[in-house]
Formats: C-alpha cells, sequence, structure tokens
C-alpha cells in the first residue's frame, strides 16, 4: 500500500481508532462491507464475531492498511489513515493470524525477526507466549531451524512463535485474527493462555471463531454480510432472544 505525497509518521497510539461509515468492495458492485461503525479506545478489547464469509477478517485488513475503504474513513488518534505513513502505522501493531508467518531460519531470528533483541529478551518473551520449554526440547535449542513456513513444528506450536514476536516487539495494538481456530484441544488452551497474557493491558482486536475465547470483550461485534447486526458485550448479547449471538452461543454448547 503506496504512502500519499504528504503522509507523516504517527509516533505512538494515545487515544482511539475509530471506524466511520466504512465500505468496501474487492471488486467495484460487489460490497463485501456496509457501513460499518465502531471505536476502539486505547486498552479495550473488541471482538469481531460472526458466520464465515461475513466480512470480520476485511474489518481486521483495514485497520494495518492492507486495504483502504471505498467509503468512510478510519482515524487512529484522529487522523486518517490515509495521511500516515505505512510503514509508521504497522509499527504499532502486533498482527497474530490463523496461518503463522515464519521463515525458513532459527527459532530465535524468528523471534526476533526486525528487532535487534537480546537471548534474554527473546527467552522472556517465549515464557510468556508458553513456548520455552518445547524450544528448548528442539536438537538446538533457539538455534533448531524449523524449515519452510515452520513445518518441521507443529501448527500450536508455530503459533506460539508467532506470539512469542508479538510479546517481544510490544505493539501499543494488537489485531488477532482466528488465532486458535485450527488447533487440536490442548494447543488451543496453550496458545490462549500466551494470548491472554498478550492481550493485558493492551488495544486488541480479536476475530474469533470459538465464543469462549472473547466473553470477557468489553464489546462484542457480530458481523453478518458484511454489516454489523448486533453489539454487545457477552451477557446483554445473551438476552436477546431471537438474536444471532445467542443462536451462535447455543449452537457451541451442543
Amino acid at each position: 500500500m503506496a504512502d500519499r505525497p504528504n503522509a507523516k509518521p504517527i509516533n505512538g497510539f494515545d487515544h482511539e481508532i475509530d471506524v466511520r461509515n466504512v465500505s468496501f468492495a474487492y471488486e467495484p458492485g460487489t460490497p463485501v462491507l456496509n457501513n460499518i461503525n465502531f471505536t476502539l479506545h486505547k486498552g479495550k478489547t473488541i471482538a469481531l464475531v460472526g458466520s464465515s464469509g461475513g466480512g470480520k477478517s476485511t474489518i481486521a485488513d483495514l485497520i494495518p492498511r492492507f486495504y483502504d475503504p471505498v467509503g468512510g474513513s478510519i482515524l487512529i488518534d484522529g487522523q486518517d489513515l490515509l495521511d500516515v505513513t505505512v510503514a509508521s502505522l504497522r509499527g504499532l501493531m502486533g498482527i497474530v493470524t490463523q496461518e503463522s508467518i515464519l521463515f525458513n531460519d532459527t527459532i530465535f531470528n524468528n523471534i526476533a525477526f526486525g528487532s535487534e533483541a537480546t537471548p534474554e529478551q527473546v527467552e522472556r518473551a517465549a515464557r510468556i507466549a508458553n513456548a520455552h520449554d518445547f524450544i528448548m526440547q528442539q536438537p538446538n535449542g533457539y538455534q533448531t531451524t524449523i524449515g519452510d513456513r515452520g513445518s518441521r513444528l507443529s501448527g500450536g506450536q508455530r503459533q506460539r512463535i508467532s506470539i512469542a514476536r508479538a510479546v517481544l516487539k510490544n505493539p501499543p495494538i494488537l489485531i488477532l485474527d482466528e488465532a486458535t481456530s485450527a488447533l487440536d484441544t490442548e494447543s488451543e488452551k496453550l496458545v490462549q493462555e500466551a494470548l491472554t497474557r498478550l492481550m493485558a493491558n493492551r488495544t486488541t482486536l480479536v476475530i474469533a471463531h470459538r465464543l469462549s475465547t472473547i466473553q470477557h470483550a468489553d464489546e462484542i461485534l457480530v458481523v453478518h454480510q458484511g454489516s454489523i447486526v448486533e453489539r454487545g458485550n457477552h451477557r446483554n448479547l445473551l438476552t436477546l432472544d431471537e438474536g444471532f449471538y445467542r443462536r451462535l452461543n447455543t449452537l457451541q454448547q451442543v
């Protein structure tokens, strides 16, 4: 994504991300998002839930400017995202997705990616991410090469390496996109513990398939067919008799 000619770097995050009347389409005439509005305040967590293909990941992709809205605007501390440099914007964010982005390099270099971290700092991040124990069981510990895209590690191990990288970066803003959805139960528990530590005192936008992982979010937005159809906290949304969220919750209890 290219910077505007007069774009300026943003040096910090103090107040909120404001999504105003945002619409988006990958192809002209085929809207994916319609009139999306919400405000993510510093230190709070907003969760996006809903059926597959409803637009949740697209919303998350607009915040770091992987795409730009076709209508409406997104502001960070009152500045339009289009007016700040992409590199400085993404520098404020840690992103953990369903598919970990890892390199055919050592575990240490994958965690320390883009930083001048010391071994002590990398180990501390790995411990927070529930990764240190399995790393020490590898043939060369932190100097073990993990293969293309981390192919020598399990899915849960790859996720914990990604989380350790995010811990080390210590970003003020987190975007978590279905970070536990492809894992077995034991791995999911370890990854969820690590994510909970990572989210503490941070501003987080989280996309979740399993509602049990986002019950404590400050606000839950139910996204369906490109629109926000319900919003509130977990307890309030369960009181809606014919509610989409309540239906999702019931299905997951079975």
